[in-house]
């Protein structure tokens, strides 16, 4: 990956770490779903894919900036799901017989200035 975005203290201790791949991290129908997921887990960190960037930011930021061990990991969509996209190949071959099925990896989706 050419970056991630980061947001909290890059020195921090982490304890905890939670994933939302995908558009997991968007709250999948509930857009305080990523925060509330972060608190009953105990996260110091949470990695995601997808974001609403009105909300788990600045959730985060602002827990941040009060003095609680709170962080994020933007990854992106893409690059978050590309694991279980490689791993699908290896499920759907035996499944599909002689269809060929293969692993394209589309790299990183954007250009950075």
């Amino acid at each position: 990956m050419d970056v991630m975005q980061f947001i909290g203290d890059p020195e921090m201790k982490i304890r905890r770490v939670g994933i939302l791949v995908g558009g997991g991290s968007l709250g999948l129908g509930s857009e305080h779903m990523p925060m509330e997921f972060m608190k009953a887990n105990d996260l110091d960190c949470l990695v995601c894919g997808d974001i609403t960037e009105w909300t788990l930011p600045a959730y985060v930021r602002d827990a941040a900036y009060l003095g609680f061990n709170k962080s994020i990991v933007i990854a992106g969509h893409e690059r978050t799901e590309e694991a279980g996209m490689k791993h699908l190949v290896e499920w759907l071959v035996p499944l599909l017989g002689a269809t060929p099925v293969r692993f394209i990896d589309s790299g990183e989706p954007f250009t950075y200035v």
